[in-house]
């Protein structure tokens, strides 16, 4: 049986933590849930995870600032926004930051099940296509 994969979600109202939580769960998704940066940059980093699910702004930590110190030692797991702002230019701030999609409260609740699928998808067929290319042997000079 194939492991479920696991979502880190970091979100500082408990109201909107629990029912992401649970209607990821609901998708088939294992979730581990937090409610501030500190807490999240800590569990980051000592854990393994398939993707990270952001908000924008909490009382420690932009989430901006959180997708850029997880870049800078992870490249390829799947960072998804999922903010009541939305304007452009704080979508596009963490879009440089290195996010991989961003969505919008409360509208896309329904459809981030679907963007985490769809990006850890691609980012275990990225995976697997560069351990296919580092296993083959070197062309002969």
């Amino acid at each position: 049986m194939q492991s479920k994969h696991h979502i880190l979600y970091v979100e500082d109202h408990d109201d909107t933590r629990v029912v992401m939580s649970l209607l990821l769960e609901e998708a088939g998704f294992q979730v581990t849930s937090v409610s501030t940066g500190e807490e999240f940059v800590t569990l980051a980093k000592s854990q393994d995870f398939d993707l990270y699910l952001l908000n924008h702004t909490f009382p420690d930590a932009s989430g901006v600032a959180l997708c850029m110190g997880v870049r800078e030692y992870d490249t390829e797991i799947p960072i998804l926004f999922y903010s009541s702002r939305a304007m452009p230019a704080e979508k596009e701030q963490a879009m440089k930051a290195g996010a991989n999609d961003y969505l919008i409260k409360p509208n896309d609740i329904f459809n981030i099940a679907e963007h985490a699928t769809k990006w850890i998808s691609r980012s275990q067929k990225q995976s697997d296509g560069n351990r296919v290319m580092s296993s083959r042997p070197a062309p002969n000079s």
